[in-house]
């Protein structure tokens, strides 16, 4: 199976990192190559579940330690930067408002960390629900952003760099990955089974 390693992690970046969209405040639809957090209301399921999503959460782990590793080249660094720098001005060609609302999406940072510091539930379920609509509409341009060949092309051999890279670091690099995606698929179906059950209860 082919392994589009960075694809997500550059969808990621030109999200979070080029638009100052911070992960802390919810799911990312491609934010991570692993996300154990999604999976983790299928834990109700019981030890299988939990075992699987302890299993994904170490080898996220195990992956961001390869990437961080790999990451310390300066030049591939100077690279990655470049690219975001250069997809963020195209995102913002895109949708000129991105700029506003990445700003807006800071002072929501603040209030969800000050939310969590009281354990403010409600007000971080708001925040999350505020954020949805903005994400979606991040994502809207990047995805228009990312169609363009020649991005295309640039983050196919940033890709490429990395996942060699990576590979070169920790051999088990594509079946780690593998692994996760299996992984993530079953903790998805048991929980569209709980709901599914939820629903007919």
């Amino acid at each position: 199976m082919e392994i589009r390693l960075t694809n997500r992690m550059l969808r990621a970046a030109a999200l979070s990192a080029a638009m100052m969209i911070p992960a802390t405040l919810g799911a990312q639809a491609g934010s991570r190559v692993l996300n154990a957090r999604a999976a983790a209301p299928a834990a109700s399921s019981g030890a299988s579940a939990r075992e699987m999503i302890a299993e994904l959460q170490r080898i996220q782990a195990r992956l961001q330690t390869v990437h961080n590793r790999v990451m310390q080249d300066a030049a591939l660094r100077s690279s990655q930067e470049a690219f975001m720098r250069d997809v963020k001005a195209a995102m913002l060609r895109v949708d000129p408002g991105l700029d506003a609302l990445a700003t807006r999406v800071q002072a929501m940072q603040q209030q969800a960390a000050a939310a969590q510091q009281r354990r403010d539930t409600r007000t971080l379920q708001q925040l999350n629900t505020d954020l949805a609509p903005i994400q979606q509409r991040f994502m809207r341009a990047q995805q228009q952003v990312m169609q363009q060949p020649a991005i295309a092309a640039r983050a196919r051999q940033i890709e490429q760099q990395l996942h060699q890279r990576m590979l070169g670091v920790e051999p088990e690099t594509d079946r780690l990955l593998e692994r996760g995606r299996m992984l993530q698929a079953r903790l998805i179906r048991i929980q569209q089974g709980q709901s599914q059950a939820a629903a007919r209860n």
